[in-house]
């Protein structure tokens, strides 16, 4: 499959959710007895918003496991570990380079569930989808690949484009495009092949789907999966999601040792072993519990008033108090965020410039002062509130991000309350989704706490990319799936090209070094605080040999590499 030219450029939006479901109490869908039953049923909790509508992986909202990085139906050809970034042989078995392209081998045997055999004309086929429909996100491999082929059943060449030489984005493609059964989804008009509900999913992985209703989604153990002998046969028959009605109740089913395995937001998880002496276990048993995997932003726009300046965002900078989020906003299992946009922790710490962080801002009111009056020339109005020379004054600014995401509605209102008390004035504004998305995308707003690229074998490429490359951006009034802020620096490209194809990690990181004293010095984005891909939360009442710090057997999660999760883990009493 060679790509056709004039294709515009997509963006890959690959997102997780931290659920506030919406149904019933465990007991009404798992019952309150144990025995045999409990001994092979695993429920997990916190990865399903509300009751499921679909499991089209080729959609934007398609219910647990579907689009929450687990490859319990759906496979990739690689799974990404959080831990070490390296990218891991799933389907394939590995990847040959040779100059600027690159071969995957499938392993031998894959089959899907319904016996027919995996082939290379199934990869063809899956990335051959985003031809067929303009919908579909992983339609950016065009931007970087020139060509896909199958010389034989068992192998794919990838070709890159010379021009964008990217295998750093490559990875991240076949590591979260599950790849799909091209005999199933060839009967799927092209119209429909990101609504279509696919509720009878098939797939190659471990599991299938057996149920699914407002209460809950149940898995079934494949007795045929093609992979048990190389990924390790999973040990619970069933693997049951339950869907709350929210965080109180999932929280309280949890400490019941209802649920075995919650990735829900779950505030000073601590005293639930330290004073109740539950048997319960996080990541790690000292703060901030769980593993930092993505880093939510304060992003802003840089197009107009007076945040066009960069002296003012980075006087802002100095107004927040970002252990206060840390401690409050996050209840302690956070870090205070420091002024960087690369992880200190986990696969991305090797490129982490501690130095040159702690140079950056930090929370020090005294220096936003300096800044504001002596290098901008401002001056506090009677109101307490910073003028410019010409007489703007320094807000009202709407800090934006969805209502009852709660933790960075919190965190919002730290920013809004110590910015205020700094001389700039910051105001909150909480609403749904899609407006805070759309407006965002379109670039109407003043800033907006979000999300920006969680660790990928890309990482920290792909966050910095998002942040301030300009690169295919439209202008204001358009939607942008990157660099919402629509920054732009001379230096920006180069160095990320640079960056995308250093020789080794000291060249890589002498580039993202500059990239993020760029971003230090300009402040487009401002991290807030550290967040996990999913929280990470277990109970040892019924299922034991869950992975810990100390005990890093793989990610602490249940998307990728968590997977192996379910082949480690016993019934309590066995």
């Amino acid at each position: 499959m060679t790509h056709r030219p004039g294709r515009p450029s997509r963006r890959t939006v690959l997102q997780t959710s931290a659920a506030l479901g919406a149904a019933a109490a465990l007991a009404a869908c798992t019952g309150t007895g144990g025995g045999d039953a409990r001994a092979t049923t695993l429920y997990t909790a916190g990865l399903q918003d509300g009751a499921p509508a679909n499991f089209n992986p080729l959609g934007w909202t398609a219910s647990w496991p579907v689009g929450n990085y687990a490859v319990h139906l759906y496979e990739t050809l690689f799974n990404f570990n959080l831990l070490t970034g390296e990218s891991e042989p799933l389907l394939a078995s590995g990847i040959a380079w040779d100059g600027d392209t690159g071969a995957v081998t499938l392993h031998e045997g894959t089959t899907w569930h319904d016996g027919k055999p995996l082939t290379s004309a199934d990869v063809i086929a899956t990335f051959g989808l985003a031809d067929r429909n303009e919908g579909i996100a992983y339609g950016d491999i065009w931007s970087y690949v020139d060509a896909i082929e199958a010389p034989d059943d068992r192998t794919v060449v990838f070709t890159l484009n010379a021009e964008r030489p990217q295998r750093l984005r490559l990875m991240d493609l076949l590591c979260f495009t599950y790849i799909l059964p091209a005999h199933v989804w060839a009967e799927v008009p092209d119209a429909e092949l990101t609504e279509h509900p696919n509720t009878e999913p098939v797939g190659s992985g471990p599991y299938t789907l057996d149920s699914y209703s407002h209460q809950d989604v149940t898995l079934a153990l494949h007795p045929d999966y093609w992979g048990a002998e190389i990924h390790g046969k999973p040990v619970p028959q069933q693997v049951v999601h339950a869907i709350y009605e929210g965080n109180d109740a999932a929280n309280l089913s949890f400490q019941n040792g209802d649920i075995d395995l919650s990735a829900y937001f779950l505030p000073r998880v601590n005293e639930l072993w330290e004073e109740r002496g539950l048997p319960v276990k996080t990541w790690q048993s000292d703060a901030p519990y769980h593993l930092p995997g993505s880093i939510p932003m304060l992003i802003i726009n840089t197009t107009t008033g007076p945040l066009a300046d960069a002296r003012v965002r980075r006087a802002l900078a100095h107004a927040i108090d970002y252990a206060k989020i840390a401690e409050s906003a996050m209840a302690g299992m956070s870090d205070p965020a420091q002024a960087s946009v690369i992880l200190p922790e986990g696969a991305e710490s090797v490129h982490f410039n501690a130095e040159a962080a702690a140079a950056g801002w930090s929370y020090d009111p005294d220096e936003a002062a300096r800044i504001l009056e002596q290098e901008v020339g401002a001056a506090k109005g009677d109101d307490g509130i910073y003028v410019l020379p010409d007489g703007t004054r320094l807000g009202p600014f709407k800090a934006a991000t969805p209502q009852g995401w709660t933790d960075w509605n919190a965190a919002l209102d730290i920013v809004a309350t110590t910015a205020t008390a700094a001389g700039i004035d910051v105001a909150t504004e909480f609403s749904d989704f899609t407006e805070v998305n759309d407006n965002l995308g379109n670039g109407a707003f003043d800033m907006v706490l979000w999300y920006v690229s969680d660790v990928a074998p890309s990482s920290p490429w792909s966050r910095i990319r998002d942040l301030i490359d300009d690169r295919d951006v439209p202008p204001v009034g358009e939607m942008a799936f990157w660099n919402f802020g629509r920054f732009h620096h001379d230096a920006v490209p180069a160095l990320l090209d640079e960056a995308a194809t250093a020789a080794d990690a000291a060249a890589a990181t002498a580039a993202y070094t500059q990239l993020d004293d760029i971003i230090r010095a300009e402040a487009p984005a401002i991290p807030l605080m550290y967040r996990p891909l999913e929280f990470y939360q277990f109970s040892e009442k019924n299922w034991t040999g869950f992975p810990t710090k100390d005990d890093p057997y793989c990610a602490p999660m249940q998307g990728m590499t968590g997977i192996q999760i379910l082949s480690k883990i016993k019934p309590a009493e066995s």
